[in-house]
């Protein structure tokens, strides 16, 4: 399953100016994020520099050029920021950028959230090493949390700094690297502090409708032809497993709300049929020919409320901002002022707003 972007970098270190006032676990967590960021960036060489060394290796020459013809697509076609980011190239040397720690209450689907200066509150905790993300996870399990352990490819600083290409995005297919560029610029556009899912949702949006528009300007070589049919045939197999995975979300919640707070032994009953009707719904999509390997093995996975909090983040609030975009027809000034214009309401009307334009875009003339 893919492995999604983290906005950390902002948020780690502006909780550096709390360092005086907090408890020595968290002096330890904003100190290992200044220092994890330092090293990345301190590992930063330009772009044009990596490309002229003949001691770079043939692929990564490939993917650097791509990521260079897609920032200058995203800034004169999406009009997307221009700035230094991903102007240079940074090999971290590992498999993440960082790790993320999601939690929740043990019958409840909202993530615990934690809050930063100017970044706002955010639905994961990131670290750069993987050994204190599971520490920390394993803590909270302890007491009596549901907690994850997700490794994200990319890091963001919201535009505060020059975020640099990483090794760990270059994993990534042709198409699938130019719709992160296009996903991290969005951010850096427009980012509301303290809601997750409109973030996210907004940037994926973005991404999506960029990569259709970059397909359409690029030449339609069979090779070409041959990547869009597998990328647009990737995004349908996650858009249905996410359905699923959110209709089951919903079902869960909901379950845990009918029922006692006090009667644990219900929940964990209403806890344990909710996760295998998911299962069992699954597995009837991956016979219908939907899912993917990547797919099978999360879901064979040890699953709890945690897993499902990541899948809202990012999709949550998509057929909102799909529908702001064809009403602004398509022209992404107009469209980006309408989502600003969001950000300018409070996150109750913000919400629903966000699903009038939902429900409008379900209506069979969209």
């Amino acid at each position: 399953m893919n492995k999604r972007i983290i906005k950390f970098g902002l948020a780690a270190l502006s909780g550096v100016l709390l360092l005086s006032l907090t408890a020595c676990e968290s002096v330890q967590f904003y100190a290992q994020a200044v220092k994890g960021h330092s090293q990345m960036m301190l590992k930063r060489q330009d772009i044009s520099d990596v490309l002229k060394s003949p001691d770079t290796n043939d692929e990564v020459r490939r993917k650097l050029q791509l990521i260079q013809k897609a920032r200058l697509f995203a800034i004169n076609e999406l009009k997307l920021p221009n700035n230094g980011s991903y102007t240079q190239y940074a090999d971290i040397e590992r498999p993440y950028a960082v790790w993320n720690v999601v939690a929740t209450k043990a019958y409840d689907t909202h993530p615990i959230q934690h809050c930063f200066p100017v970044a706002g509150c955010v639905s994961y905790r990131g670290y750069f090493s993987k050994d204190a993300a599971q520490a920390h996870a394993d803590k909270l399990k302890a007491q009596g949390y549901d907690a994850i352990v997700s490794g994200a490819a990319a890091y963001s600083t919201l535009g505060w700094f020059s975020d640099p290409v990483l090794n760990t995005m270059l994993r990534r297919s042709d198409l699938a690297l130019a719709g992160l560029v296009f996903h991290e610029l969005a951010h850096q556009r427009v980012y509301q502090a303290g809601d997750t899912a409109f973030n996210e949702s907004f940037a994926m949006a973005v991404e999506l409708a960029g990569v259709d528009a970059w397909v359409e300007a690029q030449d339609k070589t069979q090779q070409q032809q041959q990547s869009v049919s597998q990328y647009r045939q990737s995004k349908k197999i996650n858009a249905d497993v996410v359905a699923l995975i959110l209709k089951h979300r919903k079902q869960i919640a909901a379950a845990y709300k009918a029922t006692p707070a006090d009667d644990t032994k219900r929940l964990a009953k209403v806890k344990q049929k909710g996760f295998d009707e998911l299962r069992a719904a699954y597995k009837t999509l991956r016979a219908q020919g939907g899912g993917s390997p990547g797919y099978d093995r999360w879901f064979a996975g040890d699953l709890n409320n945690a897993s499902l909090v990541l899948f809202g983040d990012y999709h949550g609030w998509l057929g909102a901002f799909e529908t702001l975009l064809k009403q602004a027809n398509g022209d992404w000034p107009s469209f980006y002022d309408k989502v600003e214009a969001l950000t300018k309401l409070d996150k109750a009307e913000r919400r629903k707003q966000l699903q009038k334009l939902e429900t409008e875009g379900l209506k069979p003339d969209h």
